[in-house]
C-alpha cells in the first residue's frame, strides 16, 4: 500500500483516465491540482470542474498554489473544506506569500488565508521559501511539506526546516524529483531516506512523488510499480517492514485521517 501525498494526474491526463489511475496505485494518491499556469480569470472555473471530476474517486484533493484566490479576495469564501490541502504558492511570489525562487515574505493577506485554511484543511509549505516557510509555519495549524527534496536546491528543505516540521508532527513527503534529491536511481532514493530516518527520526517521512509534475525522475522511477526497488533496498539497509509500510502508508495515513476527524468534530 502507498499513501502519496503529492500527483499532479489532475493537471496533466485527461479526466477521462481519472479513475483508471488513482485505483492502479493501490493506496492514497493525492490528486494534486496544478493551478500556477491556469488564467487567473477561469482558475477557479477549472479547479471546480477538475474537482466534479474527481468526485467519484475516494482520494484526498489538494490544491498546488491558491494565488488564483488573491484576486478579489476570493480566498475569504472559498471552501477550502473540499480539500486536503493547500499550497499559497508555486515557485514565485504572489499575493499570500514568497515562492521558493523568489524573496517575498508572508503577506497579510497570506496570513488571514491560512486562518482560513486552519478551520479546515492542512497548509502545504512545499514551495515557499525559507523566509515565508518559517513565517507560514508559525501560523498553520496543520502544516505539511507534500514533495519535496534535501538537498542545496531551492525548492529543497534545510536542516533547520525539517526540524520545525518534524517539531510540529508535520508529514514530510520525499518526492522522486532527482534535481531536488541527488537520487538518480530508486536505491539512491532510499539511501536519501535513510539519511533522513538515521538524523530526524522516521515518523514524519512519507512520499510525495510528484509524478505526473517533473520529468526529471530517477531511471528506474518512473511509475508506483517501480516503488519495490525503493522498498527492496530499505529492506536491504535493515529496515523492517512495518517501517517501510509506515514511510510508504502509515504515516500520511494517520495524518490525513486527522484533518479528517477534525472537519467532523
Amino acid at each position: 500500500m502507498i499513501f502519496d501525498l503529492h500527483n499532479d494526474f489532475p493537471t496533466a491526463i485527461d479526466k477521462t483516465r481519472f479513475n483508471a489511475y488513482a485505483s492502479a496505485c493501490e493506496g492514497k494518491v493525492t490528486a494534486a491540482i496544478w493551478t500556477s499556469e491556469f488564467d487567473t480569470v477561469d482558475a477557479e472555473t477549472r479547479v471546480a470542474d477538475i474537482l466534479g471530476a474527481l468526485s467519484g474517486l475516494n482520494e484526498p484533493i489538494a490544491i498546488e498554489d491558491i494565488g488564483f484566490l488573491g484576486e478579489n479576495e476570493r480566498y475569504e469564501i472559498f471552501d477550502f473544506s473540499k480539500f486536503f490541502y493547500c499550497s499559497l504558492t508555486w515557485n514565485h511570489n504572489n499575493r499570500f506569500a514568497g515562492g521558493a525562487l523568489d524573496d517575498g515574505d508572508l503577506t497579510k493577506i497570506g496570513r488571514r488565508a491560512i486562518r482560513r485554511m486552519n478551520c479546515a484543511c492542512a497548509v502545504d509549505l512545499a514551495h515557499l521559501n525559507k523566509k515565508s516557510f518559517f513565517a507560514a509555519l508559525d501560523v498553520a495549524k496543520h502544516p505539511i511539506c507534500s514533495h519535496t527534496g534535501f538537498n542545496s536546491h531551492p525548492r529543497s528543505l534545510d536542516g533547520d526546516q525539517i526540524k520545525a516540521l518534524v517539531m510540529r508532527n508535520a508529514p514530510i513527503g520525499l518526492c522522486a524529483v532527482a534535481k531536488f534529491t541527488d537520487a538518480y536511481t530508486a536505491a539512491e532514493l532510499a539511501d536519501v531516506m535513510d539519511g533522513f530516518v538515521q538524523s530526524y527520526g522516521i515518523d514524519r517521512l512519507c512520499l510525495g512523488t510528484d509524478f505526473n509534475g517533473s520529468v526529471d525522475l530517477p531511471k528506474d522511477l518512473k511509475s508506483y510499480d517501480d516503488l519495490y526497488r525503493v522498498a527492496d533496498r530499505l529492506n536491504k539497509l535493515g529496515y523492517r517492514q512495518k517501517d517501510i509500510d509506515n514511510i510508504f502508508y502509515g504515516n500520511a495515513m494517520r495524518f490525513y485521517e486527522e484533518i479528517q476527524y477534525e472537519r467532523h468534530l
